[in-house]
Formats: C-alpha cells, sequence, structure tokens
C-alpha cells in the first residue's frame, strides 16, 4: 500500500497529472473540429511537465511547505522526467508548423518570466500582484485551444475565440480551488483572488464563470446536444467542488480530484463520440 500511495504522489507532484489534464483539454479541442491527430496534444503534455517543474526547481527556495521538501527529496527523479520531457519536445517540434511554433513563443515567455521570482528582477511576472490565476487561464487557453488549431490549419474565426474565452473561464473556475488551498501561504505581494476578495467572494466569482463558460457553450458554439451534456455535467462537478474547497483541505482535494476535470471531461467525449 506505501508502495502504490508513493507512485500516485509521485504521478500527482511530478506534475504528470496536470499534464495529462492538458493532454485531454488538447484532445478535446481537436475532437471538436473532428481532428484526429494526436501529436500537437503529446507534444503539450511534455511542455506541460517540463514547465511546472521549471518553475518549481527555480522556486523551491522559497517555500518551506511539505511540498517543496517533497520536490527536493525527488529532485533527482524530477530532474530525470524533465530532462525525458525536454527530449520528447524536440523530437516533437520537427512535426510543427512555422505558424504554430511562434504561436508558442509568447507562452513561453510568459512561462519563463513567471517561473523567475525575484525582487531584484523587474521582469519577473510574479511581481506584479493580482495576476497570477489570469496568466495560467491565458497560457491553458493558447496552449489547448490556439496552439493544436493553428498546428492543423484551422482558421482563427470568432467560433475559435469564442472557444479560447470559454476555456479561460473554465480554467479560472477549476484554479480559484488552489488559490482558496494556498491562501494562507501566498506572499501577500501576489494578490490571489481570494487575498482581495475572500474566499466566499472567490467561490462567488467561480461559479459565475461556471455559468459563463455554459452560456457560451449554449449560445454560440456550435455543438450537439449530447456534447453541450457533457460539458454541463463537467461544469457542474467543477462548481459542487468549488463550493466545497476550504483553506485546510486534503493535499488530494485540488491536485487530484480538481485537477482531474479536463479528463473528466475528455472520457465523457470518448463515451458519446
Amino acid at each position: 500500500m506505501q508502495i502504490l500511495r508513493s507512485i500516485f504522489n509521485y504521478y500527482i507532484f511530478s506534475n504528470i497529472h496536470v499534464a495529462l489534464g492538458v493532454f485531454c483539454f488538447v484532445k478535446i479541442t481537436l475532437l471538436s473540429f473532428d481532428i484526429g491527430q494526436n501529436t500537437t496534444a503529446i507534444f503539450a503534455f511534455f511542455g506541460t511537465v517540463l514547465g511546472y517543474n521549471f518553475i518549481r526547481f527555480l522556486n523551491v527556495p522559497t517555500h518551506t511547505n511539505w511540498m517543496a521538501k517533497w520536490f527536493v527529496k525527488k529532485r533527482v527523479s524530477i530532474r530525470i522526467l524533465s530532462l525525458i520531457s525536454a527530449l520528447a519536445c524536440v523530437y516533437f517540434l520537427k512535426d510543427l508548423s512555422v505558424n504554430a511554433l511562434l504561436l508558442l513563443v509568447p507562452f513561453f515567455i510568459i512561462t519563463f518570466l513567471y517561473g523567475v521570482f525575484s525582487p531584484k528582477i523587474l521582469l519577473s511576472l510574479r511581481n506584479v500582484p493580482g495576476i497570477k490565476i489570469f496568466l495560467i487561464a491565458f497560457c491553458f487557453a493558447g496552449i489547448t485551444v490556439l496552439f493544436p488549431l493553428v498546428q492543423n490549419g484551422v482558421g482563427i474565426t470568432l467560433v475559435v475565440w469564442l472557444l479560447f474565452l470559454q476555456r479561460i473561464f473554465f480554467v479560472l473556475l477549476i484554479t480559484i480551488p488552489f488559490d482558496i488551498r494556498d491562501v494562507d501561504f501566498d506572499s501577500e505581494k501576489l494578490k490571489t483572488i481570494p487575498q482581495i476578495f475572500g474566499v466566499k467572494k472567490a467561490k462567488v466569482l467561480g461559479v459565475i464563470l461556471g455559468v459563463l463558460s455554459l452560456v457560451l457553450q449554449w449560445l454560440y458554439l456550435d455543438r450537439e446536444f449530447i456534447e453541450i451534456g457533457a460539458f454541463s455535467i463537467v461544469v457542474l462537478i467543477s462548481i459542487i467542488l468549488l463550493i466545497f474547497a476550504t483553506r485546510k483541505q486534503s493535499i488530494y482535494y485540488s491536485s487530484f480530484w480538481v485537477e482531474s476535470m479536463p479528463i473528466v471531461w475528455f472520457c465523457l467525449v470518448l463515451l458519446i463520440s
């Protein structure tokens, strides 16, 4: 049992779980446009593992919580995982178009500048209060909506921009529970949503974002009724998880259950396809 728990913890805290969620987001986007290609989803998976671990490595010295200690303890295997991810990204670069690569540049820059956390570095995005959650949502939406569509030659139409906006709303919804969890540990300079408005108002905002994402799905995005139902189920579960999120939550509550929402969504899409 201890071995299984250790493997499970590694799967979550080495960022494989969040990377699988990104993979599922990309696949959902592609399936929405009847595209069966996997290259962009696999590239996004390894890129997420690499990007998240890069940020974690840069910021371990600034944290003293249990997750930072776990990361330091597993740093050798995490470095090997990151190296494998970097090599995989390099390998799949050959299959990406110039336009897709150019699209990734701003998101790469944002990730790098967000990872650098130093008061002496003026360009560090972590020095800008109140934008953390929005940077995460913007990058997730760009990499999981715009990137795979540009790579596959889909024109960036109004529908694509609405899908991009919907993805931002949904990612904001499932990120707020993380900010609630970290409200007592995040630096006050970050000015996260729960720090600014309080936990209750942050939850209300999350519910509004969930409703807005559903409105976009129902009114503007041309989908089958059964697909609308699948997304509605995922948003409903996400809102319930948000409502029950607390400051003192289980280590798996957000990191596993909330982070599983893209995976649940993708599984539902596969079931109805």
